[in-house]
């Protein structure tokens, strides 16, 4: 609305007046014009923008340079407790002068430690298991395997267990595998023999694996998630249950509801925290869905939604959601009933904010989804310790995601089976802070002499 007043005839309100009429005329117009001008101003006030201008993002400035500050005690790499070899370089003559008057200053010298690996080459072992024939028993005896015997293996333990590491954790396909033991160490071997003989080790491990799962079952609660995957070009999921002690993985070719129950068992009795799939929802006595998830996609839709309506229920929401987290970080702080409190009034006011009416659609399908899941998003305030998150289950499930990048996945079942238990195995140890080195040579050498207990035993953590 314009703040100034056009008349279309003005010389005819002028005309025929005296000069006390036109003062009074004037100050009778200006004082209308005044009114209009201050109404104007109140319906601008009232009608808000519908799109808010996003701030431009600005580069934030460094606080301090990189590196050690200036002056500070200078800091090399650590020198080994064992030295195996001490080589000494003396002068028989002057390298100037050529001259052999040199008297040694014995107490000026310098000092240099270096340190190498010893090339490696390869070591044929012939095992010789010689028989014997009981007179008592009536029968032939043959003598055990040797410790670092495996049966109809022409492979030794050390090739597999490295072969294991370069596959499932540097990454590396069979073919830079062999390649690899070809340079370094003169083994001929091909990336097919590999592949089997990988497979073979995996089918002995499985009572390991059978050992996690157990433990899986009896923890107090577990992390869940999973991920596309192909097996010979074949759209399959990877699925991951984890906690902070354990790993397991298993490729199906169904993301529904029966591979969880098939897992953790239909009588599982922790908690399980996951996003929100629906293939989750009858899985575990409690389940706490995870706030990342939902933040996240509340922050994407406003990137794209500014409406008012939107910006105004995304503050609130995401208020409810900064309480309860300071809840649960100042949850020692208080008596327990004061606690108890906190928590109920915050549930209550999510529980009001997911049964409002929204014109918004966004908010119509966020909405749905927080009535659906509500007694699921606050489970962190009712069990002391347990994550916000699903955070630590993408976290685990990052190392095949790398490795489905940089392969073709797996080429048939029993290459996904091997992937199963190698991968669950490697994970669990790594977390536990164990040497893979050492439990995989163990281990198979154990099983493949028909010794069937689990080298793994370990009571389930969070």
């Amino acid at each position: 609305m314009s703040g100034r007043i056009e008349f279309p005839n003005d010389h005819l309100l002028i005309s025929g007046k005296s000069k006390e009429e036109l003062i009074e005329e004037y100050l009778r117009l200006r004082k209308e014009y005044e009114k209009l001008k201050q109404e104007n101003e109140e319906l601008k006030k009232q009608i808000k923008p519908a799109f808010v201008k996003i701030p431009a993002y600005k580069l934030k400035k460094r606080w301090r340079k990189l590196g050690r500050p200036k002056g500070h005690p200078g800091c090399t790499r650590w020198k080994p407790e064992v030295i195996d070899h001490i080589v000494e370089q003396k002068l028989e003559k002057c390298p100037d002068c050529g001259q052999e008057s040199l008297s040694e200053l014995v107490t000026e010298y310098e000092e240099h430690i270096q340190e190498d690996i010893v090339p490696a080459r390869v070591e044929a072992t012939k095992f010789i298991r010689h028989a014997y024939w009981c007179r008592v028993c009536k029968k032939r005896k043959t003598a055990p395997y040797a410790a670092e015997e495996i049966p109809y293996s022409y492979l030794g333990p050390n090739v597999l267990v490295q072969t294991i590491l370069m596959k499932y954790h540097h990454g590396l396909p069979y073919s830079k595998i062999q390649m690899m033991f070809k340079e370094l160490c003169g083994l001929t071997v091909t990336d097919s023999a590999l592949a089997q003989a990988l497979q073979r080790l995996a089918h002995w491990l499985e009572v390991e694996v059978q050992v996690i799962l157990n433990a899986v079952r009896a923890s107090p609660w577990i992390h869940g998630d999973e991920t596309g995957w192909k097996i010979a070009g074949s759209h399959h999921w990877l699925w991951d249950f984890v906690n902070q002690k354990l790993a397991l993985y298993r490729i199906e070719q169904s993301r529904g509801r029966k591979i969880p129950e098939e897992v953790l068992g239909k009588n599982y009795r922790g908690i399980l925290l996951s996003d929100f799939l629906s293939a989750y929802d009858k899985s575990g006595r409690r389940r706490q869905r995870c706030l990342v998830h939902l933040i996240r996609e509340m922050n994407q839709c406003r990137e794209k939604d500014r409406s008012v309506e939107y910006l105004l229920a995304y503050r609130k929401l995401k208020r409810i959601l900064d309480d309860a987290k300071h809840l649960d970080r100042i949850r020692g702080k208080l008596a327990p009933w004061i606690f108890a409190r906190r928590v109920g009034l915050i549930k209550g006011r999510l529980l009001d904010f997911a049964c409002q009416l929204f014109k918004n659609r966004n908010w119509q399908r966020l909405s749905k989804r927080l009535l659906k899941y509500y007694e699921e998003i606050l489970t962190f305030l009712d069990v002391p310790g347990l994550p916000q998150d699903n955070n630590h289950a993408e976290r685990m499930i990052r190392p095949n995601v790398i490795f489905r990048k940089i392969s073709f996945q797996n080429m048939s079942r029993k290459g996904a089976d091997a992937h199963e238990v190698l991968m669950s195995l490697l994970q669990t140890l790594r977390l536990q802070d164990k040497n893979p080195i050492e439990f995989f040579k163990t281990a198979y050498l154990r099983h493949r002499q028909e010794n069937p207990v689990p080298l793994l035993s370990f009571l389930p953590s969070r």
